[in-house]
């Protein structure tokens, strides 16, 4: 995706042995390339943090204006899928939570699972689990995120919206324009992300962090698809506080400009340069042998 003469690139990084390194045959030179050492975002990963305990009294914003702590919210016997996102994230926000929205309609259709007895089980938002998306940027408007809220919202079936939209919370920073208690709270379960000036944008990782009912991160599940009976499993796992192995691809969204250090510039001047000299060269050396030619004696070899 080209913006604004940039190019927007997600890069996928292989965390599991349960995936090939080189999908559906595809040829290492065909795999998307890590971005170069002069990207400012390099540091944007996840550092796994199974057995943590998010901080229960960080304070944050409801999108309707409710001051509340994560210790408000992660009570009960419900387990926990934790995300980061942000409202004008340019492509990967939006990606993982319409996966995420994609997947929630699967897991709340009943389905008998291995080991855990004959009777279906089903997992809908707001009744068997909820869900918390942390934005990002601290200054975000609650109207943005109240917007952000209903998009996602919007695309499950209507019967589970009601209940969904008590059970997905979508939290601000609790003063604008702080953003403490994000990175507070993105530290203790190693999410980590930074702001690239130049772009105004927040680079970032994609991952569902899956927390038990105490707060205690049990899972991560990296990508912008998610596999239904994965989720179920990591729902049942965060419920009983069982640590399970990560699954999946880590993403991050990558915005690379041709022009943005002086080593590329001098790069493409020295290319251009080249290709100047060459022509000239060319365009001489043709001239010379015409010339030549336009001034043999007649019969001459």
């Amino acid at each position: 995706m080209r913006r604004n003469g940039h190019i927007a690139v997600v890069v996928i990084g292989l965390l599991t042995g349960t995936v090939s390194a080189h999908p559906q045959g595809e040829s290492p030179s065909e795999q998307i390339l890590p971005p170069p050492p002069t990207y400012k975002a390099n540091g944007v990963t996840v550092d796994e943090q199974i057995g943590a305990r998010i901080p229960l009294d960080a304070a944050f914003r409801t999108s309707d204006g409710q001051r509340v702590t994560l210790g408000e919210l992660v009570h009960g016997e419900l387990p926990t899928i934790l995300t980061f996102n942000y409202s004008d994230c340019p492509m990967l926000c939006s990606l993982q939570l319409n996966g995420l929205s994609s997947a929630l309609p699967k897991i709340a259709e009943p389905v008998t699972m291995p080991g855990r007895g004959d009777d279906p089980v089903a997992f809908k938002t707001g009744q068997q689990l909820r869900i918390i998306t942390i934005d990002l940027e601290p200054n975000e408007p609650l109207d943005k995120l109240t917007k952000m809220k209903e998009r996602y919202i919007g695309k499950l079936p209507e019967a589970q919206r009601a209940a969904a939209r008590k059970g997905w919370t979508f939290l601000a920073a609790a003063t604008p324009g702080d953003g403490a208690a994000i990175r507070r709270v993105a530290e203790s379960v190693g999410f980590k992300y930074v702001y690239v000036e130049d772009r105004a944008e927040w680079a970032h990782p994609a991952a569902l962090i899956f927390l038990s009912t105490t707060g205690v991160v049990t899972r991560y599940v990296y990508g912008i698809e998610f596999d239904p009976q994965v989720m179920r499993d990591s729902i049942v796992k965060a419920g009983l506080a069982e640590p399970a192995t990560a699954v999946g691809f880590m993403n991050r969204c990558y915005h690379f400009d041709p022009d943005a250090n002086s080593h590329t510039r001098a790069g493409v001047l020295a290319l251009r340069l080249g290709a100047v000299g060459f022509l000239v060269l060319l365009v001489g050396g043709l001239g010379f042998v015409h010339t030549r030619r336009r001034r043999r004696v007649p019969g001459e070899s």
